[in-house]
């Protein structure tokens, strides 16, 4: 009778452990099908390919950068145009619109060669003592053409890190006012074309059928937006200022 005690004790401790260790077998085989999930390369071959295209959407912040003449920085309290003391001239950030297409040439397995023709819309103005502009205040359509080096990181899975730098070329189109049937002036006292360094970080997602990569861009103008002579013979709030330098940050989508 004891002897049968036993067997029965001993089985149903042999059915417990075989279930326990039906349910580890289990446990780990999902794991190893979940991780196998997300251990899948997206586009592996990617970087074979030595030129690869794209397009891209941007949104910018953007503004003037404005150094003032000796005259006026020793004597601004008495600075005065047309009766008004200028007691301050500031230049408000303002948002803006970018799109474009990219071509993207691998050098080599860490760096790539990236040229993005860009149509941008600015709104920059100057302000008289944060009160009215001295400018028209109009869009501004723009025709970039930026020209960047970038170092791309090793890829870990689908992701991956980038930091760039380069120039950026740009003209002033008039587009806009062209399709409002208005003059294609070019705003007074301002220059039409402006060339810039530009610079940032990024980074890399693969997908399935594409490639996401946000960036950050940081360019800084290097030529004098301000036309030289223009108040040689009346005093203007831009008679005060000695150069004119553009500024802007701008959060880009591209998709490739």
């Amino acid at each position: 009778m004891q002897e049968i005690n036993i067997r029965y004790m001993l089985d149903i401790h042999r059915k417990k452990i075989s279930t326990f260790l039906l349910i580890l077998m289990s446990l780990a085989t999902n794991k190893t099908l979940a991780q196998k999930r997300d251990k899948v390369i997206h586009q592996a071959d990617y970087d074979a390919k030595i030129v690869h295209f794209g397009y891209f959407l941007g949104l910018s912040v953007s503004n003037y950068r404005i150094r003032f003449t000796e005259a006026y920085a020793r004597n601004s309290s008495n600075a005065t145009s047309n009766g008004v003391v200028i007691s301050a001239l500031t230049s408000p950030t303002n948002t803006g619109l970018k799109m474009g297409g990219l071509m993207n040439v691998t050098l080599n397995p860490n760096f790539d060669l990236r040229i993005a023709p860009t149509v941008a819309i600015f709104n920059r103005k100057i302000l008289v003592n944060e009160d009215s502009g001295i400018l028209p205040s109009r869009e501004q359509a723009w025709l970039e053409i930026p020209v960047f080096l970038r170092y791309k990181s090793m890829r870990r899975g689908n992701y991956r890190m980038n930091m760039f730098g380069g120039l950026n070329m740009g003209m002033e189109t008039n587009a806009i006012n062209l399709a409002n049937k208005n003059a294609t002036r070019s705003i007074p006292g301002l220059r039409r074309a402006d060339f810039s360094v530009e610079y940032g970080v990024g980074a890399e997602f693969f997908r399935s059928f594409f490639k996401l990569a946000p960036e950050l861009h940081i360019s800084h103008g290097l030529r004098n937006m301000l036309r030289p002579g223009q108040s040689s013979t009346t005093v203007t709030p831009l008679s005060f200022i000695d150069r004119l330098n553009t500024h802007t940050v701008t959060f880009y989508l591209y998709f490739e």
